[in-house]
């Protein structure tokens, strides 16, 4: 089970909690309650929880139905890693105001910690939805993954995955608890389709996608050739054997057979924009410049937002010597996809035939910037075996 710094989290929480309760306190006590509160927030800031905590004491001695000290009290035993005296002042807190959605939070997360995972689903499942703090809310989304997957209830923990990642799209904590529920669903599709179907098309598939993943090309071909043999009409598996063979090698003999599978791949599906760009890369390698362009138009017709068959049209405009009829594609490519390194090479190159050297610069730079920037999250996929995208297309990096 992962868990966040219990200090921070639990601390963090402590001073909004703590102004809901002094309005319910009683008139004649409200200063001295407030005396005691700023002694707790100076402990705390001094780093001195035992002496906050003595401080809330005082501070239930003069109002002993106060929820939000309840809860103060929970958070600093919460963030000592006391669990069992934590859901003690939680129950309480929300004994008196059950409305204290943070308090019901950290009660369910106590109750986890505790093994008690019923409990805590309740008390996660109330509360979650009223949670405003985003960290707190990743972490009792978190929490309530993990008794979802302890029991099997998938579909929940799904369905609460998507609503974080509505709701905290770039939080580490949040994609990484999509990673380990997705990966935990595929691994068990997985050990079900290796009981019924062993020798499946689908199986020598996933065989091919894992050899790939490992560069055995070589491998990975003869696991999809398996594949079609099980399976003649297995979607997408003609393209997929393509790009095994164009990885494997780029010679004719290695053309000539990717080749055959994009055609194929095409006649099972026309309006495969996939395949019929990588014929376009096929023939740009054999400087088929005329074919590369009606290819890379035929997939851009396809898919009108295709960033990569607009570098393709673009490189091969240039190469053909249309640089300007080349920049409006390019230029095209870089706005549907600014972060794609191999669209600011081809402007570099495409300005430099204008003999627009300044803007050649600037392209180039950006290419630089981009292509370094990439280099760690490159090795990060290959130490992950990350499945390869499709390919960007092979121009040499040439200074303009």
């Amino acid at each position: 089970m992962k868990h966040r710094s219990g200090i921070v989290l639990a601390l963090g929480c402590i001073f909004f909690l703590i102004f809901c309760g002094m309005a319910a306190a009683q008139s004649n006590n409200l200063r001295e309650m407030q005396l005691h509160y700023e002694r707790a927030q100076e402990a705390l800031k001094a780093r001195q929880p035992e002496v906050a905590e003595r401080e809330f004491r005082e501070m239930l001695r003069l109002d002993p139905h106060n929820a939000s000290v309840y809860a103060n009290l929970g958070a600093l035993a919460y963030a000592r890693g006391d669990y069992e005296q934590a859901a003690k002042e939680f129950h309480n807190a929300i004994a008196w105001q059950p409305s204290l959605w943070k308090a019901q939070a950290f009660l369910g997360m106590s109750e986890l910690r505790l093994g008690r995972a019923r409990e805590a689903e309740t008390y996660l499942e109330k509360s979650l939805p009223h949670l405003q703090q985003s960290q707190l809310q990743s972490q009792a989304g978190s929490d309530l993954i993990a008794i979802y997957s302890q029991t099997g209830e998938a579909d929940k923990a799904v369905d609460l995955l998507r609503a974080l990642e509505r709701r905290n799209p770039s939080d580490p904590e949040v994609l990484y608890d999509a990673y380990r529920t997705y990966s935990d669903l595929a691994a068990h599709a997985l050990a079900q389709l290796i009981k019924v179907a062993p020798d499946s098309g689908r199986m020598h598939e996933i065989l091919a996608q894992t050899l790939m993943n490992q560069n055995d090309y070589p491998g990975a071909i003869e696991q999809y050739r398996k594949a079609l043999q099980a399976d003649p009409r297995l979607p997408g598996i003609h393209f997929e054997l393509g790009q095994a063979i164009l990885a494997s090698s780029t010679d004719e003999k290695a053309r000539e057979q990717a080749q055959k599978e994009f055609q194929a791949a095409l006649a099972a599906n026309p309006a495969d924009a996939d395949s019929e760009y990588e014929l376009g890369e096929i023939a740009w390698l054999r400087s088929d410049f005329h074919s590369a362009l009606e290819d890379y138009s035929r997939a851009l017709e396809m898919r009108p937002d295709f960033a990569e068959a607009q570098i393709g049209l673009g490189k091969v405009l240039t190469a053909m010597g249309q640089p300007q009829k080349a920049l409006d594609h390019l230029l095209d490519a870089a706005r549907l996809d600014p972060q794609n390194e191999m669209a600011h090479y081809h402007l570099a190159m495409t300005y430099r035939k204008l003999g627009r050297a300044a803007d050649a610069e600037r392209e180039w730079n950006a290419f630089q910037r981009l292509r370094n920037s990439q280099l760690p999250i490159r090795r990060l996929y290959q130490q992950i075996q990350q499945r390869p995208g499709p390919a960007q297309g092979g121009a040499e990096a040439t200074s303009p």
